[in-house]
Order: structure tokens, then sequence, then C-alpha cells
């Protein structure tokens, strides 16, 4: 009975595991334009759907910077500029004078540059809820594990020194 009960324990936690690979991700070549910069640059990203609709992507540019994109259907305030704060867990990262832009009448975007050890973060931590202004967004677990999974590919991919 013990054998059966380990046996099936280390087939669920195998599931699990297998379950939580990055393999789901692919890193994509495009342009990105950062509007506070007003420029555009060649970039590459990973991008996640949430169950809410929104997106989160996680961009490395050709100036060697790092952003951010999260497109959101909720708390649309276009052209409003505020303080973004993006919670992971009990941190935030802070992005001052961050305008909401407008995809289409019911889609909005924010586009901020993060450091690498953000992504380090973000990899650990997820993303739990955003706050501008004074509307609140908060993020599933299931959301906040997806947001994980890529970070971690993203700072493989482009954070981590190869050997």
């Amino acid at each position: 009975m013990k054998r059966i009960v380990l046996l099936l324990m280390s087939m669920f936690l195998g599931f699990c595991v297998y379950s939580q690979s990055t393999g789901d991700f692919t890193i994509i070549k495009d342009t990105i334009r950062v509007p506070k910069e007003n420029k555009v640059y060649d970039s590459q990203y990973v991008i996640t759907s949430l169950k809410n609709g929104s997106t989160i992507q996680l961009i490395k540019s050709s100036n060697n910077k790092f952003y951010m994109r999260i497109v959101t259907s909720e708390n649309l305030y276009f052209d409003k500029k505020d303080v973004l704060e993006i919670q992971s867990g009990t941190k935030s990262f802070y992005a001052k004078e961050t305008t909401n832009y407008a995809l289409n009448k019911n889609t909005g975007y924010f586009t901020v540059e993060i450091f690498k050890n953000y992504v380090g973060t973000l990899k650990d931590d997820g993303i739990t809820g955003l706050v501008f202004g004074e509307a609140e967004t908060s993020y599933s677990k299931q959301d906040c594990n997806q947001i994980k999974q890529m970070a971690k590919y993203f700072y493989e991919s482009f954070c981590v020194q190869k050997k």
C-alpha cells in the first residue's frame, strides 16, 4: 500500500513539474515602439496571455534595455499619466510618469523600462497586481504562475551569462 501511494505521489509530482516547463514560450523578433522616447527599436520578446484577457510581454531591445508591455482591458484611463505600481507579492516596482495608451476602445497598454534584477524578481514572484493612480487590478494565482514561468524563460535567455 505504501508503495502504491509513493508511486502515485511521484507520478503526480512528475506531472506538475512537466506542466510547468518553459517549453511553451518562444522568443519573437519584432520591433518595439517606446512611446515615452518616441523611438522604435528592433527587439526580441516573450509574451504570455492571462485569464482576464491581459497580456504581458518582456522585451529586450537593440538599445540593450529591457521593457515590459502590459496590455489590459480593465481600469482604462487613456492618455492619463501617473505612477504605475507593479506588485510582485510583497515587493513593488514603481514606474513614474507612465501613460495608459489606447489600443482600441476596450484595450489599453503600458510600456515601461525595467531592469535585469527586476526580471529576476518576476521569475521568483510573478505579478500579483497593478495600481495605476487609484485603480487596482489583481491577477489570479494561475496568472501569477504563468508570468513567473515566462519571466524564468526570458531571464535564462537574456539575463544569465552563458558559459
